[in-house]
């Protein structure tokens, strides 16, 4: 038996099947933006430190729009099925010692420990409640 006693689970699954509503929840919950609200954050947190702000979010870099982080293990990713793969609509990472970034062809972040998921925001644009 080799199952890790680590976090939410029973033999390696949920305890409970996961059913239309948690679903639609879920996708609601991740893929939420309010870019005014956080443009207004934005603008008060650059003159706080005397920056210059960015006026339109369509002015952004690489004129993306503002997408929450969505942070998995590798068995959650796993248990995606292959048509939802990446999830739509957010930034994916994946936290795994075991995947490697060639082995993906989707748009997707592999880290291997915590540390590297405070690099990797650092580093992203994404939404910030």
């Amino acid at each position: 038996n080799n199952y890790t006693f680590r976090g939410l689970g029973n033999k390696g699954v949920l305890p409970w099947k996961c059913n239309s509503l948690d679903m639609k929840y879920f996708c609601a919950v991740t893929t939420y933006v309010n870019e005014s609200k956080y443009e207004k954050l934005k603008y008060k947190r650059c003159k706080y430190l005397n920056k210059e702000t960015v006026d339109n979010v369509n002015d952004m870099p690489n004129s993306k729009k503002l997408q929450n982080v969505v942070v998995m293990g590798r068995t959650s990713w796993e248990s995606i099925p292959k048509k939802f793969k990446p999830l739509s609509n957010r930034i994916n990472v994946i936290l795994s010692r075991t995947l490697k970034k060639e082995d993906f062809d989707e748009d997707v972040y592999i880290i291997n420990k915590v540390e590297d998921l405070i690099v990797l925001l650092g580093k992203l644009n994404y939404y910030k409640c």
